[in-house]
């Protein structure tokens, strides 16, 4: 079976065999060498991007194909980050792996990237229920040094969450979706200290207040991190878990199917606090804290916040409420000519968990 790379083709599917689209004669092999099998998300006319597994002279990787001129620079920002970045831990792409393509009249824009072997922490989750704190710990290890690794090129991931975390047949554990990173450049911190625009992503459930209002930061990626892991010990997503309502911190201790040791309950308190300020400075000292566990808490579990959290609390879940209705209106109102809208626009990403 092969797939037609035009996404207003009508019939896409092709029996093997044939070198153009039997619906819309696109040609089947892709820059002359790449031939898509399967799609590896339902086809969506409304979704900006697809995802295919593809051949490419042998070997087995995947595609992913841009359709909205507007998100192409975001789309380049990954291909560079992934071309820049060699570890275990992140999708390898090739030299030549980004390229485009014109398909009636319209550009496409393709990555090829190295298909990871395994499944994402979502589906481990539902095959093997809430882990214990051992397999937690040495989880959280890899990604940790993975994010010291993506944080000493200066750059930071920003949509961190189960989905979005592989885990390879060798145990080893990669970070995909690269689509939302972010360089931390002067001219970034300066939009961020100014309060100019910048572009939001939302991940309900996952996402800290500072990066709903666009000012995300490297802590930002602890925060989504240590939400990450409360989701794999409790089994229940953080977006339904209770939130203490003077500190504004998830309630989850209570909700583990293992125990859990008071200081790694504390590190994931710190990583998933309210303000930045009050998370690990880095990773380094993230995995110091992994490393030389200390039985000695840091802070109170349940610190009394000032009111002022309080109320940036329910802003931000008022935000997040309007946000997400914005998606569900935007999906069905999207403009057809996408030269209407200004590219100077940045728009807000609220991407599902």
């Amino acid at each position: 079976m092969s797939y037609c790379i035009n996404p207003r083709c009508g019939h896409r599917n092709n029996p093997d065999g044939l070198s153009h689209c039997k619906s819309c004669q696109t040609p089947l092999l892709v820059e002359g060498r790449y031939r898509l099998l399967r799609p590896l998300r339902e086809l969506d006319e409304w979704e900006p991007s697809e995802i295919f597994e593809i051949d490419d002279q042998g070997q087995t990787k995947v595609l992913k194909v841009l359709k909205k001129k507007i998100l192409q620079p975001l789309f380049e920002r990954e291909a560079t980050t992934l071309q820049t970045l060699k570890h275990a831990g992140i999708p390898q792409v090739d030299a030549d792996g980004y390229f485009s393509l014109e398909i009636d009249g319209r550009p496409l824009y393709c990555l090829v990237m190295e298909k990871i072997q395994g499944i994402n922490l979502d589906e481990w989750l539902q095959q093997h229920g809430p882990m214990d704190q051992t397999t937690a710990m040495a989880w959280m290890k890899q990604l940790v040094d993975l994010l010291a690794q993506l944080h000493k090129e200066e750059l930071f991931h920003r949509d961190i969450k189960l989905s979005n975390i592989m885990l390879r047949s060798t145990g080893q554990l990669a970070l995909v979706d690269f689509g939302t990173v972010r360089p931390m450049t002067n001219t970034y911190f300066a939009k961020v200290a100014g309060q100019r625009d910048i572009t939001s992503v939302v991940s309900p459930g996952y996402t800290p207040l500072e990066q709903i209002n666009g000012r995300a930061v490297p802590q930002s990626d602890f925060y989504a991190l240590g939400r990450s892991f409360v989701y794999l010990l409790t089994g229940q997503h953080p977006i339904d878990l209770p939130e203490d309502d003077t500190t504004g911190r998830l309630t989850w201790q209570d909700q583990t199917t293992t125990p859990i040791d008071d200081w790694f309950a504390q590190l994931l308190d710190d990583m998933m606090a309210p303000f930045p300020g009050q998370r690990p400075l880095n990773a380094e000292a993230l995995l110091e804290r992994l490393t030389k566990p200390s039985t000695k808490s840091t802070r109170p579990i349940n610190e009394k916040a000032p009111m002022r959290l309080m109320i940036a609390a329910n802003i931000g879940l008022l935000l997040l409420q309007l946000l997400v209705g914005w998606q569900w209106w935007a999906t069905h109102q999207r403009l057809t000519e996408e030269s209407l809208i200004p590219p100077e626009i940045e728009a807000v990403a609220i991407l599902p968990s």
